[in-house]
């Protein structure tokens, strides 16, 4: 009572000044409280996402990589997961994995294990200033526990490592563990400015440096391949020898300037390097850059997987007998190598090689390819082989093999097995696993994009056919609808396979199919689960508010749909994933729709934090659409958006949101749309094409105008294919645009819809955006600030394309949350 008595004392001798800073207090508190739920619930999605990386097995345990937002350091951490097969309950708690280290790589045995290691040199060591970095080889063994040996990798012979095990880079052990076959840099030649001063000393090295150098592209300055790849220019291969330290180029390759001195231009890129089973070999990828005909401009190669690439074999034993030679003494003596030969000089695509265990004298040689080659950034791929000779270290002539063709629609081939109603559409795939060769080299297991969904398929070398595999981690909580994805890694030492699965809304598992999977491949496999992760805190933010409170396989459901449309000269079924919160009642919805980006990519039923937040937290229904042009719906399917860019994925959009909204739980006056990259082009597309149905948008890095970012992208050909059509890219010619060209990028732009627009929009830019120019989301912006509608732009100063950094993704979604919100 006193309090109320002092409280009205108050109020009543400050009436006016008083009560205005009670009531201007209130929603300011109300509001810091709002912002705290928000920023505790992402972190409580993103803490249960579980993002897997090098796994592998080896003395009966399977060892495998998580990595971890951390939102304190804008960092992502690693943690080394080591879980026995026999016991996975008695795994032993995760390790953290230093940031120093940058690659672990098993050998065949597991009695070795080289872990690469960047290291800042101290000043008083090679006479280097403090900060240089260097890439050291460490040589564990004793299976793993013994540090047997540290390699310093000179600066002077190759530069950085490339570590990028997606793509371009490779580390693969020799046969018999003696050896290692890496990808690196190749230095730049040295240089100097017209107005350096050489002492006498410096006379033998002058014969070599270029003067006025510094700024010249191919010289003192490297063309690179774009986006993400702004350290990338050339690479070449390289041969270790694990026991005497030496390192050897591989020279007898594809007119790569392993030793330029003169230039970085070079022809080709080498990477994806392995061993060949008989260890007198190495095979590679080597990608045009310049020396094929198609390159006369390297391009991005990030996300385009049509890049003109073959597979190639050189012949190493000469330089593994080198380098086994602890001294240079008559090193000039030794006899070259044999050439290299082209494995598959008919093909314009070819990557991935992955050998077989060889058996009486012959293994097996498979990889990705695709004969012809797409204009698209990506596509159906096949899967071919070869035999190759163990006496002879080479491809038997005339073994090569078509396993598995090039799919133009879904049902072409196949033995008629479906996936949530889809045939057999073809591999969609970027690269095969690294053991994905059954021990007895009869099958080979990779995932698959299958419509939208992730599956492990067997595929039988003897005949071809494709296999889904079929198993449930979670078949014990009576599942009849359940659309999981599911993701191949590696075969067990007995024949049992390494898989994960992940779905909506349960984060990815780790588990283990027994070794008689193959044989019970047409029926039910069981499986076992190795590890289900707990949270991993992501950083130290620990409101009075608690989150959403994100539980696994709770808080939200999804499931799958499909429509028939009636546009488009191909006849294939749009899906879409449907995400609605449990708790809705009889209330309708409002609805975010999320177009993918690519656009030749896929959205399938696997965790993704953000949308979760924003379904169970934020509690809207959220629409992924898998518009054709997709990945994982045949080859006919996808490059019909070829030329339709900005008309057909807008109108399968339209009609896979309207299909959504007959279900009954969508409010049809509260519809947004939200997407990244061409899934931002589609969402200025769509609010200035369909007003009237989405009232409210938010995308990051944009492409808005394409006459204008053409030239500018690292992606030209995705400019004029998806506007004007396949084959209306000269591969072998770079030129800006005609007029009647640019004409038609105009038409098929956003920016030509611009005055219909009525949406409050949200743009979020990356300023290190070699993709899509930051220029097209700030002529975006500007222009709708100039029609005084609703609209803020979030800047990122250090964040590229994909807008990624730990703080800076987290900043995104907890906005677009805030802004439907606001506005829906």
């Amino acid at each position: 009572m006193l309090a109320l008595l002092l409280l009205s004392i108050i109020i009543s001798s400050s009436a006016t000044s008083g009560l205005s800073a009670i009531k201007s207090t209130i929603p300011i508190m109300n509001q810091q409280h709002h912002h705290q739920r928000d920023a505790a619930a992402y972190q409580d999605f993103v803490s249960s996402a579980v993002d897997f990386s090098g796994c592998y097995v080896r003395n009966g345990f399977v060892t495998a990589t998580r990595s971890v937002r951390d939102i304190d350091t804008n960092s992502r951490r690693s943690f080394v997961y080591n879980i026995p097969l026999i016991s996975p309950s008695l795994a032993a708690p995760p390790m953290e994995l230093s940031a120093k280290i940058k690659a672990r790589i098993p050998s065949p045995s597991g009695d070795k294990l080289a872990v690469l290691v960047e290291e800042s040199v101290p000043s008083d060591i090679e006479g280097k200033g403090q900060g240089t970095k260097r890439h050291v080889m460490e040589i564990w063994t004793n299976k793993g526990h013994q540090l047997a040996k540290r390699i310093v990798l000179p600066s002077t012979i190759h530069g950085p490592v490339c570590t990028d095990f997606a793509w371009f880079g490779g580390i693969s052990w020799s046969p018999d563990e003696t050896a290692l076959v890496y990808s690196a840099e190749v230095n730049k030649p040295k240089t100097a400015s017209y107005f350096a001063v050489s002492s006498k000393e410096d006379d033998k090295e002058d014969d070599e440096t270029i003067v006025g150098g510094q700024y010249t592209l191919g010289v003192g300055k490297k063309e690179d391949w774009g986006e993400k790849y702004g350290t990338t220019a050339l690479l070449a291969l390289f041969c270790l020898n694990v026991s005497t330290g030496k390192i050897g180029a591989v020279e007898n390759v594809p007119a790569c300037t392993n030793t330029a001195s003169q230039t970085t231009d070079g022809n080709h890129v080498l990477g994806q390097p392995i061993f060949s089973p008989c260890g007198q070999a190495v095979v590679y990828t080597g990608w045009d850059a310049g020396g094929g005909g198609e390159m006369p401009r390297r391009l991005g190669a990030i996300y385009c997987y049509h890049r003109p690439c073959q597979i190639y074999s050189s012949p190493v034993s000469q330089l593994l007998k080198t380098l086994e030679i602890d001294t240079t003494e008559d090193e000039d003596e030794t006899v070259a190598d044999d050439n290299f030969v082209c494995i598959t000089p008919n093909d314009r695509l070819s990557r991935s090689p992955r050998f077989s265990s060889p058996s009486d004298g012959v293994a097996k040689l498979a990889y990705l390819s695709h004969t012809k080659g797409f204009d698209t950034h990506n596509g159906c791929m096949a899967l071919h082989t070869s035999d190759w000779c163990m006496s002879k270290g080479s491809v038997v002539d005339g073994s090569k093999k078509v396993v598995v063709d090039v799919v133009t629609l879904p049902g072409e081939r196949g033995d008629g097995e479906t996936i949530s109603g889809l045939k057999f559409p073809g591999l969609f795939l970027n690269q095969l696993s690294d053991r994905c060769f059954s021990p007895d080299g009869k099958f080979i297991l990779t995932s698959s994009q299958w419509g939208s969904v992730v599956r492990v398929v067997s595929i039988s070398l003897d005949d071809g056919s494709v296999t889904p595999l079929k198993f449930d981690m979670r078949d014990g909580d009576n599942r009849n609808d359940a659309e999981p994805s599911q993701q191949f890694l590696c075969f067990t030492d007995d024949g049992g396979a390494i898989v994960t699965q992940s779905e909506c809304n349960y984060p990815t598992m780790l588990g283990s199919l027994p070794s008689s999977f193959l044989t019970d491949a047409k029926g039910g496999i069981s499986s076992q689960v190795l590890a289900e992760l707990p949270s991993a805190a992501t950083s130290s933010f620990s409101p009075s508010s608690a989150g959403s409170g994100f539980k696994a396989g709770s808080g939200y459901s999804y499931k799958i749909m499909k429509i028939l449309p009636e546009h488009g000269d191909v006849k294939v079924d749009v899906s879409s994933i449907l995400l609605l919160p449990d708790d809705a009642g009889n209330e309708k919805l409002p609805l975010i729709v999320v177009p993918h980006g690519g656009p030749h990519s896929a959205t399938p039923t696997s965790f993704v934090p953000s949308y979760g937040y924003l379904c169970q937290h934020g509690k809207y229904a959220v629409l992924h659409v898998n518009f054709r042009g997709s990945t994982g719906f045949g080859q006919a399917a996808l490059e019909s958006l070829a030329g339709n860019a900005g008309t057909q994925d807008v109108l399968d959009v339209v009609a896979a949101t309207r299909a959504a909204i007959d279900t009954g739980a969508i409010d049809p006056e509260r519809v947004g749309i939200c997407g990244g990259s061409h899934g931002g082009f589609l969402a200025a597309h769509l609010s200035g094409q369909h007003p009237d149905l989405f009232k409210v948008a938010s995308m990051r890095n944009p492409c808005i105008n394409i006459a204008s970012m053409v030239t500018a992208t690292d992606i030209p050909d995705w400019c004029y294919v998806e506007t004007l059509g396949i084959g209306k890219y000269e591969w072998d010619n770079f030129r800006a645009p005609s007029k009647e060209e640019n004409d038609k990028m105009w038409d098929n732009s956003p920016i030509a819809h611009l005055e219909n627009v009525k949406a409050p929009t949200l743009v979020a830019l990356g300023m290190k955006d070699r993709r899509v120019p930051p220029s097209q989301g700030l002529e975006y912006f500007h222009s709708l600030r100039a029609k005084s509608l609703p609209t803020k732009l979030l800047v990122y100063e250090d964040c590229d394309h994909a807008i990624d950094r730990v703080v800076s993704e987290a900043d995104f979604w907890i906005n677009t949350k805030q802004w439907f919100d606001q506005h829906l």
